[in-house]
């Protein structure tokens, strides 16, 4: 099996592991990069290339590349063309991987199939979010593309001068902000999904000040406290559940337990663990290999 692994700007020890592991089994496996997917001429039109070899040349390609920050709009090209050759599997479907990192397109996915998610406005204007807060009292704004949770902010003092000023700055800069009702609860989970099964589940001690599982705006702030359980069938049900409804076979689903029961924040389609001790991201690794050779019908050693 040639495997290609596109992976973040800067290369993640996890994909590295994947690819280890790969070649540990007789697999070819190349790491790159987004910029590393290019158009080049060929006889009969422009031919994809990935790292100067021939898309066609690989079997599978393995989409842990990051669609949260810029430049989008060459990055989802890129990402595109990744499956335009379709004897090649690419794990995630460029399609899928852009509607789950679009938290309004998942959100409306997840709903469609039943999946228990907040409810949410698009809000493009500070009267927007007046709304909100008359509708829900308390809300969290977050924008409708990022990550790590940076600009994701909980108001809970309704709309006082200082919360809608901050909101018109957020709004200035993202364009979009989604608004939702502020579920309180205390633990975050999120459920890690490789094929069709639950691979693992962490569980972030949020509470209180520390009310996200990543900080956001300062790189020197660490996540909030976390250790590794054993889910809940019905959490490992839901992880899995949710990711199938996106149409993904990797995948980390945020799950909270409030008042309201179970309910899906997000589906990540590029979940990370390069955070992990070594002996347990060599689990996700090796099902990620695991995954590949399955779709490509041949086993390590092939």
């Amino acid at each position: 099996m040639n495997l290609g692994i596109l992976t973040w700007e800067k290369a993640e020890p996890e994909s590295e592991g994947i690819a280890a592991i790969a070649k540990a089994r007789q697999h070819s496996a190349t790491i790159f990069e987004f910029d590393d997917v290019r158009c080049v001429p060929g006889e009969s039109g422009p031919v994809v290339t990935i790292a100067d070899r021939r898309l066609s040349d690989y079997d599978v390609v393995i989409c842990r590349g990051d669609l949260s920050t810029p430049p989008w709009t060459e990055k989802i090209q890129q990402l595109l063309l990744l499956g335009g050759d379709p004897s090649v599997t690419v794990l995630d479907h460029p399609q899928d991987h852009i509607r789950a990192a679009s938290k309004r397109a998942m959100l409306q996915r997840l709903a469609l199939c039943g999946i228990p998610v907040p409810p949410t406005r698009a809000c493009t204007s500070v009267l927007d979010v007046r709304d909100a807060f008359e509708e829900w009292g308390e809300i969290v704004v977050k924008p409708a593309l990022g990550y790590r949770g940076i600009d994701v902010e909980r108001l809970l003092d309704g709309p006082t001068a200082a919360a809608l000023e901050h909101v018109a700055a957020l709004i200035d800069r993202h364009g979009v902000l989604l608004c939702q009702p502020y579920l309180r609860h205390e633990g975050d989970y999120r459920v890690l999904v490789i094929g069709t099964e639950a691979s693992s589940c962490t569980r972030f001690d949020t509470g209180g000040e520390q009310w996200k599982p990543f900080p956001g705006d300062d790189p020197n702030q660490r996540p909030a406290r976390f250790e590794y359980i054993q889910p809940t069938k019905e959490l490992a049900d839901l992880g899995v559940s949710a990711a199938k409804a996106m149409g993904l076979t990797m995948a980390g689903v945020d799950i909270i337990m409030s008042e309201a029961g179970l309910t899906v924040i997000e589906v990540n389609p590029v979940p990370g663990w390069a955070a992990w001790p070594p002996e347990m991201q060599k689990i996700p690794n090796l099902q990620v290999v695991e995954l590949a050779e399955a779709v490509a019908g041949r086993g390590g050693g092939s």
